[in-house]
């Protein structure tokens, strides 16, 4: 389990400035990593700081310039029904854990090795939040569901009613964010080439074209990311 001494807690207060004042009355941070939070309340993902308490996990940051903006959207680990670790084709870099409470579900986005740790702290947090401290877990059930379309899954029932499942997510390349990504900075990339041809040729007939390519790309880029994260 991560630190969660005070030592540990005052440095995080200390990178992330106005947490503790957001803070309920005994609740200690205890990991606090970059990711992004993908709450489902708008069209965009969140890049901010994903922090897990003794008593919530928190999407958290603080802009002080241009002018203050801050942030901020929590879950109460107590209320947690499933966190899930997701791992998707063509998502070389990045996995994917979505926790739930019945009513919402928050998608955290970050790096292969940071996720698992991050997968495995809520585990631990919301344990040690739900189950009384006489509880023991020597009624944990370990299953292993039938692969299905989605791929194939392990749950870990808990005592706290929280389950924890590993996935994995298949998908076509045309839909994944690798391909959005090829896309976006293909757009790119050709535009950028296509004003270089104007400057040099002096001939819209050969830039032309290839801007407007240029511009497809990258249009057509945004209109799947948005559609990818409105599923």
């Amino acid at each position: 389990m991560p630190n969660t001494s005070t030592t540990a807690a005052t440095k995080i207060f200390q990178r992330l400035k106005g947490l503790q004042a957001r803070m309920q009355p005994g609740e200690e941070p205890i990991l606090a990593l970059p990711a992004i939070w993908d709450g489902g309340q708008n069209n965009h993902s969140t890049a901010c700081d994903v922090i897990v308490t003794n008593q919530r996990v928190i999407g958290y940051y603080y802009r002080g310039f241009p002018r203050e903006r801050i942030f901020f959207d929590a879950l109460n680990l107590a209320d947690l029904r499933t966190v899930t670790w997701r791992k998707k084709n063509y998502e070389p870099i990045f996995r994917e854990i979505l926790v739930s409470d019945g009513q919402r579900d928050v998608y955290l986005r970050t790096a292969q090795q940071k996720s698992e740790f991050l997968y495995e702290t809520l585990r631990l947090a919301n344990d040690k939040t739900a189950m009384p401290a006489s509880a023991t877990r020597d009624n944990e059930v370990e299953t292993e569901q039938t692969p299905s379309d989605a791929g194939q899954t392990q749950v870990m029932a808990q005592p706290t009613d929280t389950v924890y499942t590993r996935e994995q997510v298949r998908g076509t390349f045309e839909s994944s964010s690798l391909a959005v990504t090829l896309l976006l900075v293909g757009g790119i990339l050709i535009e950028v080439f296509s004003i270089i041809m104007l400057f040099t040729l002096h001939n819209m007939s050969i830039s032309g074209p290839l801007f407007i390519a240029g511009f497809i790309a990258v249009a057509a880029s945004l209109i799947a990311r948005k559609g990818a994260s409105s599923k």
